[in-house]
């Protein structure tokens, strides 16, 4: 991470201060037999893999966005996503491992039985309320509201944005982008892009700051999942440009450098389509490896199309940005058994 050193000594404290919730770099893994099914080179970095409660990209932004929590001294993290979040399971997880109570506000109601992420949410022990049909921005509001009961109910309440898509929890994978530097650099890989699902923003604006960190490196290239043409793009701007304040990086973005691809969205956010569900069997029966219907699954859809349309040739890297719990709420699970050609 010798590009940490190009920062004023306040800048590396920052990207220095977060908690320890990783064990370590994730893996680079090269994919040969899925590689040779879509015609071209990919290696996969699994943020998939770790110790914290089944992990994921989210776990990166944690780290610092929970080292600020501890340093305002808060008593509970709220935050708020669909009732498959990943990001709501991370949380319930750290939360957990750091003793602080956790309030998860979740966007779907249902009187099955709790499976996959929210499932899980509980195990850890996370407080999940329900706001029916709720949108993103009613879902914002929804935080605030909830947040402002605990403080007069004399709690300190620690708010994370929908993802913990903030400048500080971008910083998160702005680091990332330097350890998969290192990794393609020990490999002796030159990589053509990143590509990735994105959908609150957090994620694409900190590989682009790593990136800008870095000087060089491959291109970042955002598989949107959820939000409209125009919007994600703002967010990422905005979201990166940010972080770089933080560590005193003069560079700021503009939507027009931000690389999005809205092919993959399908009905909207959290519904599976075909594509991602073709996607999500593909790599589980060349390499053994699970991706899941509303982010990763969709982000690797994105990639086989790119591919197959001759806009990546490779080496590509998909960062796996983790998800698998979602694959046991029963109607995904479902309709990846019931896909043509599954068996």
């Amino acid at each position: 991470m010798v590009a940490i050193e190009s920062l004023t000594s306040e800048g590396q404290a920052i990207l220095e201060a977060r908690i320890d919730l990783m064990p370590g770099p994730t893996p680079l893994e090269l994919l040969p037999r899925f590689s040779e099914a879509i015609g071209a080179e990919i290696w996969v970095k699994r943020d998939d893999v770790g110790s914290l409660g089944l992990v994921g990209n989210k776990v990166r932004k944690l780290e610092y966005l929970l080292a600020d929590a501890v340093r305002q001294g808060a008593s509970v993290l709220v935050t708020v996503g669909a009732a498959q979040s990943n990001h709501a399971r991370a949380t319930a997880s750290a939360a957990a491992k750091l003793g602080l109570r956790c309030v998860l506000i979740l966007s779907e109601t249902s009187t099955a039985p709790p499976s996959g992420n929210h499932l899980l949410d509980l195990l850890f022990g996370a407080e999940v309320e329900f706001v029916d049909g709720a949108s993103w921005d009613l879902l914002d509001a929804t935080l605030a509201e909830r947040c402002n009961e605990l403080e007069r109910g004399g709690e300190r309440p620690y708010a994370i944005p929908m993802g913990g898509s903030t400048p500080l929890g971008a910083l998160g994978l702005a680091r990332g982008y330097l350890e998969l530097g290192a990794q393609l650099a020990a490999q002796d890989v030159s990589a053509e892009a990143v590509i990735h699902a994105s959908s609150s923003g957090g994620t694409q604006a900190g590989l682009e700051l790593g990136r800008a960190l870095v000087g060089r490196g491959p291109a970042i290239r955002g598989i949107a999942v959820a939000k409209s043409p125009g919007i994600l793009e703002d967010d990422v701007a905005a979201i990166a440009t940010g972080a770089a304040a933080l560590v005193g990086l003069p560079r700021s973005w503009s939507a027009e450098e931000v690389i999005l691809d809205y092919a993959q969205v399908g009905p909207g956010y959290g519904l599976p389509t075909p594509a991602g569900e073709a996607a999500i069997r593909l790599l589980a029966h060349t390499e053994g490896i699970l991706t899941d219907p509303v982010y990763s699954g969709k982000g690797l859809a994105g990639l086989i199309d790119q591919v197959h349309r001759g806009l990546l040739h490779g080496p590509v890297v998909f960062w796996h940005t983790g998800g698998t719990p979602a694959l046991f709420d029963p109607i995904h699970g479902a309709a990846l058994l019931e896909a043509p050609g599954s068996g």
